[in-house]
């Protein structure tokens, strides 16, 4: 009962969190181009304190479930009547900056969260210390120790630009430049991509900065999900090969693709075993066995920021363009476990920045109410000359909910 109201705890602290900074977001921007601001409230419901400033009513209420903003004349006046102060009377170009403040006020928390857990650990560099057996890398000429330093004219430092490395479709093979004692080569490497197996699910870093076989995340809709494995999880063994880190769970894993594995895991005292079936997958895979570590710096916490926030933005792309499919979504049922999974400050505050960023992405898609969708009628009201009615946009608001 205590964990599970601790995680409610949690997860309502990320939701008031996110919510309040989106919102302040708007309110700022809203002061600072003279629209009037009639409540900024942090919660629902019934009120706990209120105090008006300024023509502002500042409001904590009792249901922490996010927040508002209620602008001047975000709706319109039924008579048009309407104050110099309100937003109906701005033009274009700031009405646009109003709405994009929120998501802008997400990101900003994100970045700032992902820069601050990055900093003061250690980072995977791109330093090979071994390979698989059936390395590509090997075959190319590299040998323990080389120090990737680019892949097709692109300048890698860590780990994480390797692993989320985008190479199109159709291209097999890669450009690599790497150092070794202090000299630079290049090599071409062929079939850089293979058909693996996978799962659904990432690992906790200690703070070596090495990937343990402790699960931190498993994704909504894949085979771990729905054979019922769960974040905390620590994988000991696949088809009784025993997995010591996460390297080993997933070189145990990649040559399934689509067979049946029996995949051990103790949960607090007890030992389970789950049968599924990974899914096969097309990856851009080198055969690295195990990378260097060194301390993090400014350089790098901003280099794995980016990285972040270039797997959230792609997790959308992939959903429109049918690379995964809506089952791999989660909702708040699906945060909260991964919440409840969650083990000290820096996993709990990782956790905010990333729905924070997946918030801010999320409100800018360009579908009523949200804010990118409002930005869009914004839009279409500059480029028309007209203004949409309020059936109209009631009824696109509803279409897009």
């Amino acid at each position: 009962m205590l964990s599970f109201l601790i995680t409610v705890v949690k997860l309502l602290a990320i939701i008031v969190a996110v919510a309040t900074v989106h919102e302040f977001g708007h309110f700022l921007a809203s002061k600072l181009l003279k629209v009037g601001v009639e409540e900024f409230a942090i919660g629902f419901g019934p009120k706990i304190v209120q105090k008006k400033y300024k023509g502002t009513m500042y409001s904590l209420r009792w249901l922490p479930l996010g927040g508002y903003c209620a602008i001047e004349g975000e709706e319109p006046d039924e008579n048009g009547q309407e104050s110099e102060t309100s937003y109906q009377k701005k033009k274009p170009w700031e009405k646009i900056i109003i709405l994009v403040m929120g998501v802008t006020f997400n990101f900003i928390l994100s970045f700032i969260i992902f820069m601050c857990v990055y900093l003061p650990g250690n980072v995977t560099t791109t330093q090979i210390l071994a390979y698989t057996e059936d390395s590509v890398l090997v075959e190319a000429g590299l040998q323990p120790n080389d120090i990737i330093r680019s892949i097709n004219g692109k300048e890698v430092k860590l780990y994480s630009q390797i692993s989320n490395f985008d190479l199109p479709k159709d291209v097999n093979d890669v450009e690599i430049q790497y150092e070794r004692d202090g000299e630079l080569f290049t090599t071409m490497v062929l079939d850089a991509k293979r058909i693996e197996g996978k799962i659904g699910i990432n690992f906790v870093v200690n703070d070596e900065g090495k990937q343990t076989n402790q699960i931190e995340l498993t994704g909504a809709g894949t085979s771990s999900t729905k054979a019922g494995i769960k974040s905390g999880d620590i994988v000991l063994s696949v088809d009784n090969v025993s997995t010591p880190d996460a390297i080993s769970v997933v070189n145990a894993i990649k040559d399934k693709a689509e067979q049946e594995v029996t995949i051990k895991v103790q949960r607090g005292e007890e030992i389970l075993d789950f049968k599924l079936v990974p899914d096969a997958t097309e990856v851009f895979n080198l055969g690295i066995l195990k990378l260097g570590t060194t301390k993090s710096n400014l350089s790098y916490a901003l280099i794995e920021t980016i990285e972040n926030v270039k797997n959230i933005v792609g997790s959308y792309a992939d959903l429109f363009t049918g690379k995964v499919s809506i089952s791999n979504m989660s909702g708040i049922v699906g945060i909260g476990e991964v919440v409840s999974k969650s083990e000290g400050v820096l996993n709990f505050f990782f956790l905010m920045a990333m729905i924070s960023m997946a918030v801010g992405v999320a409100n800018i898609l360009p579908f009523p109410p949200l804010d990118g969708g409002k930005i869009v009628l914004v839009l279409v009201e500059e480029i028309t000359k007209k203004k949409v009615s309020e059936k109209v946009e009631l009824a696109l608001s509803y279409a897009g909910l």
